[in-house]
């Protein structure tokens, strides 16, 4: 993970990723502490019975699970964005490096902050990349890299 310096940024991954149960995952995650973060993620979805990205908000503890936003996905490597622009944090996604698809509702980038978390565990917000097995630990994610673009305001991209 990388400590955010801006709330105008950018950061693009590319992943490889075969989840195989839905204890599975990885992908990108904007990270205040361990009760507050935002993950786009690619996972097992048994009820699609194939792999599938959707989000996942934990806020101060309570997770919220954007399925009516989850999309299927096959197998291949894929681009993952998040774009911060002051308050408003979205996630989009692509297969190619060049054409980016909108997924899940934007997001109040404020309440990452210690001002709105309840229960203190301070870490700073950074933006980062995850993998998950809470089977048996062994799963693993091949991240190609982790690009951080950040703008002025008045130069808004």
């Amino acid at each position: 993970a990388r400590k955010l310096t801006s709330v105008n940024a950018q950061v693009t991954v590319k992943m490889e990723y075969t989840p195989k149960v839905y204890q599975h995952s990885a992908g990108l995650i904007l990270y205040y502490d361990n009760m507050n973060y935002l993950y786009l993620r690619k996972y097992y979805s048994e009820t699609l019975g194939q792999s599938a990205l959707s989000i996942i908000r934990l806020e101060n503890g309570e997770k919220t699970e954007y399925q009516d936003s989850r999309v299927p996905v096959g197998e291949e490597p894929i681009y993952l964005r998040l774009r911060i622009s002051g308050r408003k944090t979205c996630f989009t996604w692509g297969l190619d490096g060049r054409k980016y698809e909108r997924i899940g509702p934007d997001f109040d980038t404020s309440r990452l902050s210690d001002e709105y978390c309840k229960y203190g565990e301070f870490t700073g917000t950074m933006a980062g990349m995850i993998c998950v097995d809470t089977m048996k630990h062994e799963r693993w994610a091949d991240f190609d890299f982790f690009e951080y673009f950040v703008w002025d305001k008045e130069d808004e991209v």
